[in-house]
């Protein structure tokens, strides 16, 4: 099966001459030129704001086209040799209502791996709260300038997700892309040794290890393991998918995936140092048998001009049909952007280029940019007309204006027909909304006949009532808390012959820009 699978993405990554062609074509629009960009983000429903993050230690705001003078978080002056600066951003799920994100740098002096959680100004939503600081992580890194990984993501559940860098210089030295269990020595080898270096790490936002993680301490905080310099990684907005990028030594690069439906990449080994892509990598850890190795799904050589892998996105952006469903990413050296279906089609060049491309980024509405460490950010658009963010033209909107949205969100809500409600004494079903917006649900009992419409009982018994924020196209559960008052009303119904019981779940949602939608799905009660 592994021979059979390895053979399946070498066949896939040599057949690039044969890859899919677009429907149409793919343009790039300049956002603005910034000093030495690393990122790109915005706040979940934020369809006004996109934040570009700067390596000396500043983030920019973009709003409506136009970058604002004051910087939103100003940490300055970081670390910038070598690898250092500022290196990403993440905003907190519900950041509408905290007002909490959460930076990824290179400290001061120490060169240490920093995530620290940050607060908005409560006065000025375009600008950070300066006094407010909370450092989740800190990993020593002083020994080398180089492979400091960089990513923050928030994951589908919730989670903030960060990778970590192998701890620098050539080979891993330490062996930390394969260590677990030990924390000391301090450094190995010149490199600093530590097992959270070389990893993707899982946290929670209140800080420390999230509930779940697969490894004991001194690994408690470790999702996967065996990365050499994870620069960049994402989650598929649609499949909770996580897609790893993860920069080679001196052969190869590689993208990595691990589908949501297995586990997510839950205590994963993606290879480092043992292996380099699909190859052993002669100057690592004894490769022994090649059980548990999560293999990569695309392989770029060197020798075809690959230096250094950008990750990106898979694309949701319905403004895009182009790339709708296909993951983008790139190559500082390489310059070309490319596009492939994540193991169903082979990789393919875009035809478009952008020098020292260094990082890409996913607005509020799904839409995604490429970054330059030389200056310039562009977004990635559709050359077809009225191609923004999948509305309708304004009638008297200038060519290429935005159109207003006037649409509410699209719900779809999933819940078995039938539930054991007075046992589990919720009511459980999934929602799911094609725009990033904030829900309200509520579940009213219904009582009558069976085989008859139901009759409302008045007063009318209710569910709890449940608020979260939804992310465009991720899946989320709900459960409906029943109180034991209204179990008890329900079961005394249930005992009178000929009697049914039903809860009626309303989702209301309401998008960033006010608009509102409202869903019903209904659900019998089981004796």
């Amino acid at each position: 099966m592994r021979v059979l699978a390895r053979l399946a993405v070498i066949t896939i990554v040599a057949a690039v001459g044969i890859a899919e062609r677009a429907s149409g074509q793919v343009r790039l629009v300049p956002v603005g030129t910034f000093d030495a960009p690393t990122y790109l983000t915005a706040p979940p429903g934020d369809t006004s704001r996109v934040f570009v993050v700067e390596r000396g230690g500043t983030i920019r705001v973009v709003r409506d086209g136009a970058v604002l003078p004051a910087p939103f978080l100003d940490l300055r002056p970081l670390p910038t040799d070598g690898e250092r600066g500022l290196l990403s951003m993440a905003f907190a799920p519900d950041y509408a209502a905290s007002g909490l994100f959460y930076v990824y740098f290179t400290a001061p002096g120490t060169g240490a791996i920093t995530v620290q959680e940050r607060r908005r100004d409560a006065t000025d939503p375009d600008r950070a709260d300066g006094s407010f600081a909370r450092t989740l992580l800190a990993i020593p890194h002083d020994r080398q300038s180089n492979h400091n990984g960089g990513q923050l993501q928030f994951g589908p559940d919730g989670k903030l997700y960060a990778a970590t860098g192998d701890g620098g210089s050539a080979g891993d030295p330490a062996g930390n892309g394969q260590n677990l269990t030990s924390r000391t020595p301090a450094v190995v080898n010149g490199v600093n040794h530590d097992p959270l270096l070389g990893k993707l790490l899982r946290l929670e936002p209140s800080g420390g290890p999230a509930a779940g993680n697969p490894f004991p301490a001194p690994a408690a905080e470790v999702w996967a393991y065996g990365l050499r310099n994870p620069w960049r990684f994402s989650f598929d907005r649609v499949t909770g998918d996580l897609i790893i990028a993860d920069v080679g030594q001196g052969s190869y690069e590689e993208v990595d995936v691990a589908p949501a439906a297995a586990g997510g990449g839950r205590g994963a080994n993606f290879g480092w140092n043992r292996f380099e892509g699909l190859h052993t990598f002669p100057a690592g850890t004894p490769a022994g048998p090649e059980a548990g190795i999560t293999f990569p799904i695309i392989e770029h050589s060197h020798a075809a001009g690959w230096c250094s892998i950008t990750g990106g996105y898979v694309v949701r952006d319905p403004a895009l049909p182009e790339l709708l469903g296909q993951y983008v990413y790139g190559d500082l050296c390489k310059r070309e952007l490319h596009a492939a279906s994540l193991g169903v089609s082979a990789p393919r060049s875009l035809g478009l280029t952008v020098p020292r491309l260094v990082s890409f980024g996913e607005d509020g509405c799904g839409r995604v940019y490429a970054v330059s460490i030389d200056g310039p950010v562009y977004r990635l658009a559709s050359t077809g007309a009225c191609a923004v963010a999948g509305l309708a033209p304004v009638a008297g909107a200038r060519p290429g204006e935005p159109a207003a949205d006037r649409r509410g969100p699209r719900l779809s809500l999933r819940a078995p027909p039938r539930q054991r409600v007075l046992r589990k004494r919720f009511v459980s079903l999934r929602v799911t909304s094609d725009e990033a917006c904030r829900i309200r649900a509520r579940g009213r009992i219904v009582l009558g006949r069976r085989g008859a419409r139901a009759a409302v009982v008045a007063p009318q018994p209710q569910t709890a009532t449940v608020r979260r924020a939804l992310i465009a196209g991720r899946r989320v559960p709900l459960r409906l808390k029943i109180g034991p008052r209204t179990a008890a009303r329900i079961r005394r119904a249930l005992t009178r012959p000929r009697r049914a019981a039903a809860v009626r779940v309303t989702v209301t949602a309401t998008d960033a820009a006010g608009n509102t939608a409202r869903r019903t799905v209904r659900v019998s009660i089981r004796r």
